[in-house]
């Protein structure tokens, strides 16, 4: 890459970004972000003045790309930025690839446009002779996860509560009624699963008593007994037998 920098069509600008921007302004088409992580210094680069900046360093209709984190690990973060650019410019997107070398291996790209109305999914060219980019993979990258797609678009939180959230979040749920007959392979993972929902009651039907109680008994076959002690998750409230 350092090669690129003898070529005649590159400039190289050592000094104060924010004050190279501020004094450019309406110069570029696109402006291109590679930034570390927000800790320390590199905050600014994630924040609504270096944004600013940003954009009216574009000509009318310019586009930026800036490093936008990753889904798994930063959704909180990702959902602020969209918002805060979506102040700034006409048209915001969140995009990511897969990077094998990255946390969770994953990256994203915060995608803006001065531009009102681009479709920032639809590729404006064809890229040719390309070993990872195609045009489907560019128009799949903005196709997100629904835990994502509904935290960036709707501003919903679909991660599960656990513990003492759970908890309190089952005391607005009505309570729904699950039957479990048999005694197969499935029935203990299946009612793990169901009292996972302390809205849930569960009732337990085997061929034998004894089965049956020991299925429902929380300390024996159901997991964290103690957190479910502690939140008040409980086992399963009825058991018979099938026999």
């Amino acid at each position: 890459m350092s090669s690129v920098l003898t070529s005649p069509k590159v400039k190289v600008f050592i000094g104060d970004g924010f004050k190279f921007l501020a004094e450019n302004e309406a110069t570029y088409d696109v402006i291109i972000t590679d930034s570390s992580d927000p800790v320390g210094p590199a905050q600014s680069l994630f924040q609504k003045p270096y944004f600013q900046l940003l954009h009216d360093a574009l000509t009318p209709g310019g586009h930026i790309s800036t490093q936008g984190e990753c889904l798994w690990l930063h959704l909180p973060l990702i959902s602020e930025l969209k918002a805060m650019t979506r102040g700034i410019f006409p048209v915001s997107e969140y995009a990511y690839t897969t990077i094998p070398t990255y946390p969770s291996g994953q990256i994203g790209f915060i995608l803006c446009s001065k531009e009102a109305g681009r479709d920032l999914s639809t590729p404006v060219r064809k890229v040719t002779d390309t070993k990872y980019y195609n045009e489907a993979l560019h128009k799949s990258a903005f196709n997100l996860p629904e835990f994502g797609r509904a935290m960036l678009e709707e501003g919903k939180n679909l991660f599960p509560n656990f513990g003492r959230a759970a908890a309190t979040a089952a005391q607005t749920k009505q309570t729904k009624k699950v039957l479990l007959l048999g005694s197969g392979f499935v029935a203990r993972p299946c009612a793990e699963y169901v009292v996972r929902d302390p809205s849930n009651e569960l009732t337990i039907g085997r061929f034998d008593i004894m089965g049956a109680a020991n299925l429902s008994n929380a300390n024996d076959s159901l997991p964290n007994p103690r957190e479910r002690q502690n939140t008040g998750i409980g086992p399963p409230q009825y058991y018979f037998s099938l026999s």
